[in-house]
């Protein structure tokens, strides 16, 4: 049911026709995985990775992730509305003021998810 929104179409119906599997190489070539690494690097690469995220405000992302969802299923038009209706919350939020504050300062934002 979700493959057809992952992968472009001829894909999703090849793989779900036949029933083959497709490599890791395969996959991110259609976009089904971000990145391909050694599985001796999988587990650092995640944390990096991880750790990236986690350095960014907690209410953008989870208001970036929601938008991203959201945007797969919604009318552009209604997406558009969200999507002003959300970047105006966050720039009143007191993270989005630490992140600049603590740039200019040039130390690490203290997020309060607020």
């Amino acid at each position: 049911m979700r493959l057809p929104h992952t992968v472009p179409m001829s894909m999703a119906m090849e793989m779900l026709l036949t029933g083959e599997r497709i490599d890791a190489r395969r996959a991110y070539e259609v976009g089904l995985v971000s990145r391909v690494v050694e599985p001796e690097v999988l587990v650092p690469t995640a944390e990096r990775i991880a750790e990236r995220i986690g350095q960014n405000g907690p209410l953008a992302i989870r208001l970036t992730k929601e938008l991203a969802w959201r945007g797969r299923h919604t009318h552009p038009e209604d997406m558009l509305r969200f999507y002003a209706a959300v970047t105006a919350l966050i720039h009143e939020t007191e993270d989005a003021k630490e992140g600049p504050r603590a740039f200019s300062e040039k130390r690490t934002p203290r997020f309060q998810n607020r």
